[in-house]
């Protein structure tokens, strides 16, 4: 075999040898941000925690029916009824968490449009139509949008 072969069998096994290592190391890498991921959900940022929704449209939803449920965007159980109060599309914006206590996840607070409240089915308990008692989450409009950030509660812990 001459030295030009063996040199170009050497480059070969090189660029094998690389690529196989390469892949052991994309694959090593995605498992430990999965593994990762799964572990820290609030520390890893893999979705938005901002609900953004047409002003408009949803003042006229909330007029006609009272306040819309919403899924958590990042499933971590915070469901969010979205809740437009005043005439005003601009202002009177809130987003009340869906669950009055962490007692259990079949407790879902429901709307009681005669009374203009928000019940607890489990225990009874109403709270009034601006959530007061309810954690709630910043909601403002922005350029005609409503955005809720679920990521940190308001300010006010909800009293019980």
């Amino acid at each position: 075999m001459s030295t030009r072969q063996q040199q170009r069998q050497g480059r070969q096994r090189a660029i094998v040898v690389s690529s196989t290592v390469a892949v052991a190391v994309a694959a090593l890498l995605l498992f430990l941000v999965v593994r990762f991921a799964s572990q820290n959900p609030e520390k890893a940022n893999l979705g938005s925690s901002v609900l953004r929704l047409n002003a408009e449209r949803l003042a006229g939803e909330i007029a006609e029916r009272g306040p819309v449920l919403f899924k958590d965007p990042l499933n971590r159980d915070r469901e969010v009824y979205v809740q437009h109060l005043g005439r005003d599309v601009t202002e009177g914006w809130l987003a009340v968490g869906a669950y009055a206590s962490e007692v259990s996840l079949d407790c879902l607070l429901t709307w009681r449009p005669a009374a203009s409240r928000f019940e607890d089915p489990c225990t009874k308990t109403t709270y009034p139509a601006d959530g007061d008692g309810l954690t709630t989450y910043p909601a403002t409009v922005v350029d005609g949008q409503v955005r809720v950030d679920l990521r940190t509660p308001d300010a006010s812990p909800p009293r019980r």
